[in-house]
C-alpha cells in the first residue's frame, strides 16, 4: 500500500559561496531549512538509508537524490581555543555544497538553546546572546556556549572537517546538535498546535500552571487533536499508523516545487533475502516491501572508529499503535510498602496500568516498565509537571522514539488518565470495602483494578464490544 504524504524538506540556499581562507567552511543558521544539511567538508559517520529526492524551483531541472546521514564537524572555540566535535544527526548530505545549514527547530527539539538575535540588537545582553547553548555531556549540570558570528545578515559558526585521527582519538568533547534517536518529522502539525495554544482568542498569552518543558513537548489545545489517535484502526490516520508499525513505506511523493521529498528505500534487496531464506524472488520482493526494519546501522568509512550507542529500545520493545495518557495519582494513606502515590497509564478506550511509587521522581522507572511489559506508544500525553516533561522521563521517551505531548493547563477533560484514575479509585474502594481489606493495601488493589479494567469488556463505543487489552 502506498500512502501519499507531504514530507517537505525546505532548503533556502544551495549556492556555493566564497568563504574566508581562515576557515574551511561555515555552519549557517537557516530558518527556512526544515532539516539540517551537511556539505562536502563533513566527516560522515552514519547513513540512515533514507535517501531523499531534491527538486529545484523549476521542475524541468529534474530531481537529485541525496542521503540522510549523521556527520561531524570540528569547531574551535574562538575564546578558549578548545576544540569540539559537533555531531549533526538526521541531516541531508549534499556533497557539492561548500557550507552547511543548521535548522534551528531541529536543534531546539534536541534541547539546544538557539539565540539568533545579534548581540548589538539584544535587549538584555548576556553570554547566551547570539549563541548556541548545549548541555555539557561530561557534566550535565553545566552548559557549553558556542558564540555565533555574523557574515552579512547570516549567523554562523566557523567550522572545519575533523580528521580521522582527531575523531578516533576521542580527545575532544562531542556535542550532539540534533537528536539521533527521536525521529525528525518536519511536516508534523504538532508544532503548529503548540504555537496556537500559547495564546487565547484575544491573542493574549495563555497562563501556565507550572514550568513548561522545551523542545518537542507538544501542547494539545483541543479535543479534536486527539480524535485521530483512537483505537478504531479503520480510520484513515490510524490505519496508516498501524501499517507504519508493521510495514515499510516504499515510496513517499509530493508534487510541490522547490522542496525536497523523501523516498524510503528497503535496507535489504529482494535477491539477497531470496538467497538467504531460499524463497522465490517475487515472494522476497513482496516481503521486503511490506516489512519495517528499525535500528539499521552502517559504517560509511571502514577506517572510521565509532562506538555505536547501546540504546536499542526501538528494537527491544514492542510498538503500540495508540496514544497513551499518563498522570500521577496521590493517596491519603501510606501503603504497607511505603507508597504514597501511583503513576497511572491509560488510553481513551479503557486500557490502564497503575504503578505505585514512594515519590514523584520514580515516574521514569514506571515508564520503563510500561515499555518493557506492554510496548512503546507513538505518543505519550502528560501534564506539564517537571517529572513528566524533563529529566529521565523525557530522555527515555526520546530514546524509545516516543513523542511527548503536553496538555493545556486547567483542561482535565482532555486527559484520559484523569477519568481512569477516578474509575480506579471507585473500583478499588468498592472491592476493599466489600472484602474488608485494610487501607494500607490500596496499592495492590489499585494494580489489580487496572488489570481487571484492561481485561474486561466495557461499553465504550470504540472498543466494539472487545476487551481493551486486545
Amino acid at each position: 500500500m502506498r500512502r501519499i504524504i507531504d514530507p517537505q524538506r525546505l532548503i533556502s540556499d544551495l549556492s556555493s559561496t566564497k568563504i574566508s581562507s581562515n576557515y574551511e567552511t561555515t555552519l549557517e543558521l537557516d530558518s527556512h531549512a526544515d532539516t539540517c544539511v551537511l556539505g562536502c567538508d563533513a566527516l560522515i559517520l552514519h547513513d540512515y538509508l533514507r535517501p531523499v529526492s531534491v527538486q529545484g524551483y523549476d521542475p524541468a531541472l529534474g530531481t537529485t537524490q541525496y542521503n540522510t546521514v549523521s556527520g561531524a564537524l570540528a569547531y574551535d572555540h574562538p575564546h578558549s581555543g578548545e576544540t569540539f566535535h559537533l555531531v549533526v544527526n538526521q541531516a541531508i548530505h549534499i556533497p557539492h555544497l561548500d557550507h552547511h545549514l543548521l535548522c534551528p527547530m531541529q536543534c531546539r527539539v534536541n534541547d539546544v538553546i538557539v539565540n539568533e538575535t545579534p548581540k548589538f540588537l539584544a535587549q538584555d545582553l548576556t553570554e547566551h546572546s547570539h549563541a548556541l547553548t548545549v548541555q555539557d555531556p561530561t557534566n550535565p549540570v553545566q552548559t557549553v556556549i558556542l558564540p555565533l558570528a555574523l557574515r552579512g545578515v547570516t549567523s554562523l559558526l566557523n567550522v572545519r572537517a575533523p580528521t580521522l585521527d582527531e575523531w578516533n582519538s576521542n580527545r575532544f568533547t562531542r556535542l550532539h546538535l540534533t537528536s539521533e534517536t527521536l525521529t525528525w518529522d518536519p511536516t508534523t502539525s504538532h508544532f503548529e498546535e503548540q504555537e496556537a495554544s500559547m495564546t487565547d482568542y484575544a491573542g493574549k498569552i495563555t497562563p501556565r500552571s507550572g514550568e513548561r518543558g522545551r523542545g518537542d513537548a507538544y501542547v494539545i489545545n483541543s479535543l479534536c487533536s486527539l480524535t485521530t489517535d483512537l483505537v478504531d484502526v479503520t480510520d484513515d490516520d490510524n490505519f496508516h499508523t498501524a501499517l507504519l508499525s508493521n510495514v515499510q513505506i516504499s515510496s513517499v511523493e509530493t508534487s510541490l516545487n522547490g522542496n525536497i521529498r523523501s523516498r524510503k528505500t528497503p535496507h535489504i534487496d529482494p535477491m539477497t533475502l531470496s538467497a538467504r531464506w531460499m524463497i522465490p524472488p517475487e515472494r522476497a520482493k513482496r516481503t521486503v516491501a511490506n516489512t519495517t526494519q528499525r535500528g539499521v546501522r552502517t559504517c560509511v568509512d571502514p577506517t572510521l572508529s565509532r562506538r555505536f550507542p547501546t540504546n536499542d529500545r526501538m528494537l527491544r520493545y514492542p510498538r503500540l499503535m495508540h496514544t497513551v495518557f499518563t498522570d500521577t495519582m496521590f493517596a491519603s494513606t501510606v501503603s504497607r510498602q511505603g507508597n504514597k502515590m501511583a503513576q497511572v497509564y491509560a488510553t481513551s478506550f479503557g486500557w490502564a496500568r497503575a504503578y505505585p511509587m514512594k515519590r514523584k521522581g520514580e515516574a521514569h522507572e514506571t515508564l520503563s516498565l510500561v515499555f518493557h511489559r506492554d510496548g512503546v506508544p507513538p505518543t505519550m500525553v502528560t501534564d506539564d509537571s517537571k517529572e513528566q516533561t524533563k529529566g529521565e522521563f523525557r530522555r527515555k521517551l526520546k530514546e524509545a522514539d516516543c513523542h511527548p505531548r503536553v496538555l493545556e493547563p486547567y483542561s482535565p477533560w482532555q486527559q484520559a488518565a484523569e477519568g481512569c484514575i477516578r474509575e480506579l479509585k471507585r473500583g478499588s474502594s468498592r472491592k476493599m470495602i466489600k472484602t474488608g481489606s485494610p487501607k494500607t493495601l490500596w496499592d495492590h488493589c489499585l494494580e489489580l483494578e487496572a488489570l481487571v479494567r484492561s481485561n474486561s469488556s466495557n461499553d465504550i463505543y470504540m472498543t466494539n464490544g472487545q476487551v481493551p487489552e486486545t
